[in-house]
């Protein structure tokens, strides 16, 4: 008998909206996929009884995305801010256990077909990702099992109390798959303590949420015509006055303000955060022996493999000083202090012009290549890196990571693989109703009594094909 592993990622379930005008269309019911996500659950399990393989659903993080739920109840149970009412619950846990209950309130469809899987007496490993880190706490975990046990006593069955699992940080089988979400290598998102991720604020215990998270939840739900699952919101000057024009001109929503304050609340925060873990005590030894002993491996591995992760922006002053362009900001107050000043002083005409117009913008590029750094597409070149250090650390064929939403599949060597999942969130094309080809991915493994692998790595959702041309008389 083998061992089959299903392994998706970056699904990014939220609760559903549905906005005329297109106003935060990536959560917009035409874009919910439980349907395919029960055909292809039926598919994976369809003949299991006969070639008697264990079936093995992975969900590699941010199945759930509880930075895109920014609704409250009426009434709530808990003292809700002015702060919380406009921009979503804290990440505390009863609050993010109603969010929890509200995303799956929005898709039935996947709550049945995913209780069916277990119910068959296949099992669920849930390895946490950037996004959904909430399942740390576990009231959100018992969440999901009691609407999972509610769906099963509606068919009069219950669910067996270990076919669900949840990894903080990775899932390991040794000598076949070894499963990551992938945000630790990323500094926007990376936790400094990932398996004790929370803090104390305000009274309450939240997750010590990193920059990434803080800035969908606070800035880029905010700027509703850009989708926070893709890139489109790194736009030329010119690029952004068009987004402008088109989206908000002629209507009663901000860009640039929601830009300028959400930024400061963004930074606010992530200071905030930053404060508290700088007191916070964690006993990181212990943390990773205790993952060492639950995956059969010594605890110097555990360390090995903690060192490959990048640290987070929170403990980089300066990156935060320029992602939310700060110094741009004082570099443009010098330029037009430093104008007035050339203006001011009784030198010739030429130089007051040139000066301004070639030495200022020469600085700022000098400046700008001296400084450059990371940017959100650091990850993409980072992870097949990160997967063949992982590779020579432990025993495994194939490594595979979420979190960039770039489904690739690499060979790093005659033994391991690569496989980045890639993302069901709806990625779309210039038309805002259409989806991107080649998303919705999965990896499909099967390790036979040998250890042989057979990998399929595909798209649920792939282009129509072109109909063939006739040919002309």
């Amino acid at each position: 008998m083998g061992r089959r592993f299903l392994v998706l990622s970056d699904l990014h379930l939220c609760d559903v909206e549905d906005h005329a005008d297109d106003w935060m269309a990536y959560k917009s019911s035409r874009f919910v996929f439980d349907k395919e996500v029960a055909a292809l659950l039926r598919r994976f399990t369809e003949d299991a009884e006969s070639d008697g393989d264990e079936r093995v659903l992975v969900f590699n993080g941010d199945l759930v995305d509880f930075d895109l739920v920014a609704t409250c109840p009426e009434p709530a149970p808990w003292p809700v801010t002015r702060s919380e009412r406009r921009r979503g619950l804290n990440a505390t846990e009863e609050k993010s256990a109603w969010k929890l209950e509200r995303v799956l309130a929005d898709h039935p469809l996947f709550v049945e077909s995913l209780t069916r899987f277990l119910l068959a007496g296949h099992r669920l490993i849930y390895v946490l990702g950037n996004h959904d880190q909430e399942f740390h706490f576990p009231k959100v975990r018992s969440t999901l099992i009691s609407a999972l046990q509610a769906e099963a006593s509606k068919l009069n069955e219950t669910l067996k109390d270990d076919c669900i699992r949840f990894e903080p940080w990775f899932y390991l089988e040794p000598g076949e798959v070894y499963i990551e979400h992938g945000q630790q290598y990323d500094h926007y998102t990376s936790f400094r303590h990932l398996l004790d991720p929370t803090v104390q604020i305000s009274g309450e215990e939240r997750i010590a949420l990193p920059m990434g998270n803080l800035s969908n939840r606070y800035l880029m739900t905010k700027m509703g015509f850009f989708n926070p699952f893709a890139s489109d919101y790194i736009l030329s000057a010119f690029a952004y006055f068009w987004h402008w024009l088109s989206h908000y001109a002629f209507s009663r929503r901000s860009l640039a303000f929601v830009w300028f304050w959400g930024s400061l609340v963004v930074m606010g925060k992530l200071l905030r955060i930053r404060k508290r873990l700088l007191k916070k005590h964690v006993d990181q030894d212990k943390l990773l022996g205790e993952v060492a002993d639950r995956f059969g491996m010594e605890p110097a591995t555990a360390q090995a493999l903690q060192k490959l992760q990048q640290v987070p922006i929170t403990s980089r002053f300066f990156r935060i000083v320029r992602e939310f362009w700060i110094d741009r900001v004082i570099f443009m107050i010098f330029w037009g202090g430093g104008t007035i000043a050339l203006a001011l002083v009784p030198i010739p005409l030429w130089i007051k012009l040139m000066v301004p117009l070639t030495s200022f913008p020469l600085l700022l590029f000098i400046y700008e290549k001296a400084i450059e750094g990371e940017s959100i597409f650091t990850i993409e070149s980072r992870l097949p890196q990160v997967a063949r250090s992982i590779g020579a650390l432990v025993p495994v064929q194939v490594v595979a990571f979420g979190h960039s939403h770039v489904p690739r599949l690499i060979p790093l060597s005659r033994d391991l693989v690569f496989v980045d999942t890639g993302t069901w969130a709806p990625i779309t094309e210039a038309d805002p109703h259409k989806l991107a080809p080649g998303y919705r991915n999965y990896l499909e493994l099967r390790f036979d009594d040998e250890k042989e692998l057979t990998l399929r790595f595909d798209a649920w959702m792939l282009p129509d094909p072109k109909p063939a041309r006739s040919k002309s008389a």
